[in-house]
């Protein structure tokens, strides 16, 4: 199943932006822009907002992720809300197939519907999990692998961690009524960066061939605060009964 999945999200290769994790897109809420600010900021070159907005985000105590990328054999659509407490959830779709996924205090909890188990896992699997959620420690596989799409840092790591440039700086516009400067590389999409208040990555849109995705990153230092789901099967106690 891990291995599918990585495989998967590595396909999506949009030029200068690497995405090994997961994907995003909704409203951010802040503060009028500062004239000033944006200028004295935008007024750097391209290498230096790309490089100013990826550390700021990844030191961020949380933000929400959600979008969809569209790629041939492997369509992904995400809606995280991660955060550096040890405190996140989300839900991935691969393919039709989805899954949820939460992080509290060091155990993971995992749901999956019965085409996401049939694929990844098999017949058996699905008739017996579908539907139910299992939990284990997050240092345990498979949960080890979703650590990481739910901190903020192996996010932004996952996302940005190999970029390259040349980078070219576009213009100024509105994303959701915040103020962001947009950056491109090699013609494969665009990055749109925040000009005011901490400068984190707001948006991301990618096309490359037959690739195309919108990524958005909200919500930036919002609490998350998950509910533990009821019951549940304990996976390393399955394993062991040899279910």
């Amino acid at each position: 199943m891990s291995g599918d999945y990585a495989m998967t999200t590595h396909r999506f290769r949009p030029g200068w932006l690497t995405v090994s994790g997961v994907l995003l897109l909704t409203t951010i809420s802040m503060g009028a822009p500062s004239i000033a600010a944006a200028s004295g900021f935008t007024s750097k070159n391209a290498a230096q907002i790309v490089s100013t907005a990826v550390k700021n985000s990844a030191a961020a105590s949380s933000f929400l992720v959600d979008g969809t990328v569209d790629q041939p054999g492997s369509d992904i659509t995400v809606d995280l809300s991660v955060s550096a407490s040890g405190m996140s959830e989300g839900t991935i779709s691969i393919n039709g197939g989805s899954f949820r996924v939460i992080e509290i205090d060091g155990v993971g909890y995992f749901n999956a519907d019965s085409k996401f188990w049939t694929k990844y896992g098999n017949a058996a699997a699905a008739q017996l999990l579908a539907g139910k959620w299992v939990y284990g420690p997050m240092s345990s596989s498979p949960f080890s692998t979703f650590k990481q799409f739910l901190t903020p840092r192996k996010v932004i790591g996952s996302f940005f961690g190999t970029t390259h440039g040349p980078f070219k700086k576009g213009g100024i516009s509105t994303v959701d009524g915040q103020q962001v400067i947009a950056i491109t590389s090699s013609g494969s999409g665009a990055l749109y960066v925040a000009t005011t208040d901490e400068h984190f990555v707001v948006m991301v849109q990618a096309t490359k061939g037959t690739s195309n995705g919108t990524i958005s990153f909200t919500h930036y230092d919002h609490p998350v605060r998950p509910t533990k789901p009821a019951g549940g099967i304990n996976l390393e106690q399955l394993e062991k009964q040899g279910g």
